[in-house]
């Protein structure tokens, strides 16, 4: 009987650790997946460096922002952390 309150505890506190953590971490990365695939030129766009910027180009795996006028830097797709407000 001892054992049966052990398993039960131990999946319960794995249900509380999916269920909290785990599952909303998946959704997370999900929509920024989502996000960072549909980005197209003219968004305006913030890096997970908290730098702002326009899309100027998009490339399979790159970006290039404007980030001032006459200054563009070429970054990862999954560098952006999501749209400008």
């Amino acid at each position: 009987m001892q054992n049966l309150y052990s398993i039960l505890m131990f999946v319960v506190i794995f249900a509380f650790m999916y269920f909290l953590i785990i599952r909303p971490q998946n959704k997370r990365n999900r929509e920024l997946k989502l996000l960072q695939d549909s980005l197209k030129p003219g968004d305006n766009v913030v890096t997970f460096a908290g730098i702002y910027g326009e899309i100027v180009e998009i490339g399979t795996a790159t970006v290039v922002l404007r980030i001032a006028p006459k200054t563009e830097i070429k970054l990862e797709r999954a560098a952006i952390k999501g749209l400008a407000a």
